[in-house]
């Protein structure tokens, strides 16, 4: 598996993922109450500190982790922090107490505010991420210092063997699982706060439009988390399987699986930055499920 074919796909994966991520934002606007325009200034300064934040966050960790784990932490701990920033400008969220208001029954549910195509493939990326660092930690190895993890070994023959490293192996994808699994939590806690929240005065398209720009930024931000890891793993592991001279026929299909993977993971951060990126908009959907009220 030589790198330059993995260096095109990934370029032209960045490159639909952006496309897509423009498509799937253009929505046509709505009317909204000041307390909404309000709202969305909130949310999208909160969104972007938690942006500005974490580039710093993932920069540190990127300098000081050990022997390359800082550098694979570094998108999940942006990740974190968008999350933060989210939650945080959610809940700054009140009614207006000067305001009259008319009370309603609603039931809103997750679903009626995710964003279907994402969120289908976001938690496809975290399932396969789990796939692959169950599979690259059971097959590591101690490295010469009895780091756990760090290589990848395999006996030739009777009398030599051979070695590969650095190997994603437990000493990087321990740390990563709990800082993923973290992002999830912290994840689905802010869909939940973003259902729940208070109605805000006006136009209630525009407030739900409100909710469905959060929670595509919460999505979003869970994609980051998910994706970017998933790149460098699958990157690191099916070069060390690529370069082992004496590999089994079998490494072959793991290592054209994960020259599929790692492009596609690129795409969906590239589609998960540009979502991230765009502005806060109130806007109705073009397509939306009907909310029970």
């Amino acid at each position: 598996m030589g790198l330059l074919p993995i260096v095109l796909f990934a370029v032209l994966a960045v490159g639909v993922g952006t496309l897509v991520a423009a498509r799937s934002t253009r929505q046509p606007a709505v009317s909204p109450s000041p307390e909404q325009e309000r709202v969305a200034r909130t949310a999208g300064r909160w969104r972007l500190a938690g942006a500005g934040t974490g580039l710093v966050v993932a920069v540190v960790a990127a300098y000081q982790g050990a022997l390359g784990r800082g550098l694979l932490l570094a998108a999940p701990l942006f990740g974190l922090c968008v999350l933060a920033g989210v939650i945080v400008g959610e809940l700054r969220v009140r009614p207006n107490e000067g305001a009259e208001r008319r009370a309603t029954l609603e039931v809103r549910r997750v679903r009626d505010y995710l964003p279907w195509a994402l969120g289908v493939t976001v938690a496809a990326a975290t399932g396969v991420l789990g796939v692959v660092l169950v599979l690259t930690t059971a097959a590591g190895s101690p490295d010469d210092l009895g780091r756990a993890g760090r290589e990848l070994f395999r006996r030739c023959s009777a009398l030599t063997a051979e070695s590969s490293g650095a190997w994603p192996g437990s000493f990087y994808t321990v740390p990563l699982a709990v800082l993923v699994t973290c992002g999830v939590l912290i994840g689905a806690v802010a869909m939940i706060r973003i259902v729940r929240r208070p109605a805000q005065s006006g136009d209630p398209a525009a407030d739900d439009a409100l909710r469905r720009s959060a929670a595509r930024s919460v999505t979003a931000a869970v994609g980051i988390l998910v994706a970017v890891p998933l790149a460098g793993v699958g990157f690191v592991a099916g070069m060390s399987l690529a370069g082992f001279g004496c590999r089994p026929e079998w490494w072959n299909i793991p290592t054209a699986a994960l020259a599929v993977v790692v492009p596609a993971a690129l795409a969906l951060a590239a589609w998960c930055a540009a979502v991230l990126l765009a502005p806060t908009p109130i806007q109705a959907p073009l397509s939306s499920t009907p909310v029970a009220r």
